[in-house]
């Protein structure tokens, strides 16, 4: 058997063949740099390790002969061969190419409102935004059909529903437009399938629903209850109601509860469109809970009882004005301006300016003005032996002067700080013939009760009141945004259950 020649006996033409081996690794790492040369090296050494394996060997006789393939030379690389050579295809990926993200379409109906301003038309509002000139005429036509004679105010919302079509930006479409001038008339106008425009009227029933709100009082009681969802009417109601069993300044604390029955009108499709007429109402005062209760007798108008059907109404109102506290009372006292001991004829109730006071009972007006250390001050003749004063007003209520007549609770002023005053405050004076008294010191006599078939009557609605006021549907507390923002997370969470 025959073994390999020496190296010194190999042939020129196995080196050039080497060369030729390598070549194309050559080739490969000018082309595609040091990142490729790796693969390449990998590539021509499996080349060569496969052209240096033995040949094959085939018996002739006895004496193997080895059979080896002549390898011709290949030529030289050419500059045009270099030059030429593009390197490594890239293999095209399988993975599907990446969309971009979708555009909006640009058909989507959004909404629209505008208000109907002073000189305005439905045609030059539609103009002005856009709406072709035929549209316009069509939605004109079709409103005035179910208007008739009646106009829309200025100031009214117009509620459209718009969409863009494609190709056409500068041309909306107007899908349906609606104006509601009352919370049970509305007016709409809808474009058909074929493209022309429909009116239509459509009404609401109104019905009354019964809620309640609850707080507790943080500032004014007024404000407390406006605060927790009470509008501002029903709960200076509550409190003329209550004055004349309560005292504001002594009983009245931080933190005190309440809770107001209220009779809304709502539409039919939720619209409310009377935030609330006062029911009846409850005061917790610790020891003691004051109730009223509105009621009509027969032939007669409403008015608040407290549940035995005696009326809350007393000759006389306790404190004439929802105030924060007593800052002096009647009696001798250092005068904080003059410096010297003197007699207090009155008592001090500290309240934020511009706060409403209150007629202690009805009466006729003897003075209304300017009065010394008194500023602007209010004097009530209720009997030939009963008066009443209000003094460091910072004005006068509407149509107040003297001559007048007013009833009980109606309003007469608002504190100020005028005259020989260090801060806004309302000084209060009681007259019995003519001489000062200790406003909180006086009894008041109820003035009627309900009686005969009308107490039966209210025995039964006090009794459902009573129960009302405990199990009727809350109204949301808070600014209408913040009940806004609370609805929507409550929905938020209803769609997530």
């Amino acid at each position: 058997m025959t073994g390999s020649p020496p190296p010194s006996d190999r042939p020129e033409s196995a080196r050039s063949a080497l060369v030729a081996l390598f070549r194309p690794v050559l080739l490969l790492v000018s082309a595609v740099g040091l990142t490729g040369f790796a693969i390449a090296l990998t590539l021509g050494a499996l080349t060569v390790l496969h052209r240096r394996a033995p040949p094959p060997e085939t018996d002739i006789g006895s004496t193997p002969i080895a059979i080896v393939s002549p390898t011709p030379e290949p030529p030289p690389i050419t500059a045009a061969e270099f030059k030429g050579f593009q390197g490594f295809q890239a293999k095209p990926s399988t993975a599907p190419p990446r969309q971009p993200d979708p555009e909006p379409p640009t058909n989507e109906p959004y909404d629209l409102t505008l208000r109907l301003e002073k000189g305005d038309t439905i045609d030059k509002m539609l103009a002005d935004i856009d709406v072709p000139e035929a549209d316009r005429r069509q939605i004109e036509q079709a409103l005035q059909g179910v208007l008739k004679k009646r106009r829309i105010a200025a100031g009214e919302e117009i509620q459209l529903e718009m969409q863009t079509t494609p190709g056409q930006l500068d041309a909306p479409r107007l899908l349906s437009l609606s104006v509601r001038p009352q919370p049970e008339r509305e007016y709409v106008v809808t474009r058909q399938d074929d493209g022309s425009y429909r009116g239509e009227e459509k009404t609401y029933r109104i019905s009354p629903r019964i809620v309640r709100v609850e707080g507790e009082r943080v500032g004014s009681l007024q404000q407390s209850g406006i605060a927790g969802g009470a509008p501002s009417a029903a709960m200076i109601e509550f409190i003329r109601a209550l004055s004349y069993d309560v005292d504001f300044q002594r009983e009245l604390k931080v933190g005190t509860k309440f809770t107001v029955l209220l009779e809304q009108q709502v539409t039919s499709d939720g619209k409310i469109t009377h935030p609330g007429r006062l029911l009846a109402g409850e005061l917790h005062l610790g020891k003691r809970t004051v109730t009223v209760i509105r009621f009509r007798p027969q032939g007669g108008a409403d008015q608040f009882y407290n549940p035995k059907g005696e009326s809350v109404v007393r000759s006389f109102l306790r404190t004439p004005m929802d105030a924060s506290k007593v800052t002096s009372r009647f009696g001798l006292r250092e005068h904080p301006i003059l410096g010297y001991s003197a007699m207090h004829t009155g008592v001090d109730f500290g309240a934020p300016m511009g706060t409403p006071i209150l007629a202690a009972g009805a009466g006729k007006v003897t003075m209304a003005g300017y009065n010394g250390g008194y500023g602007i001050f209010v004097k009530l003749e209720h009997t030939r032996e009963i008066g009443t004063g209000y003094g460091h007003m910072s004005r006068l209520g509407p149509g107040i002067k003297p001559g007048v007549v007013v009833r009980q609770g109606q309003v007469i002023g608002f504190v100020g700080s005028t005259g020989m005053s260090t801060g806004p405050h309302l000084h209060y004076e009681f007259y019995r013939g003519g001489r000062a008294v200790n406003p909180l010191a006086q009894k008041f006599a109820m003035q009627a009760s309900v009686g005969g078939k009308d107490l039966v009557r209210f025995k039964g609605l006090a009794g459902q009141y009573v129960a009302q006021l405990k199990n009727a549907p809350k109204v949301a507390a808070g600014k209408p945004e913040e009940r806004r923002e609370s609805a929507i997370r409550q929905l938020r969470a209803a769609a997530e259950q």
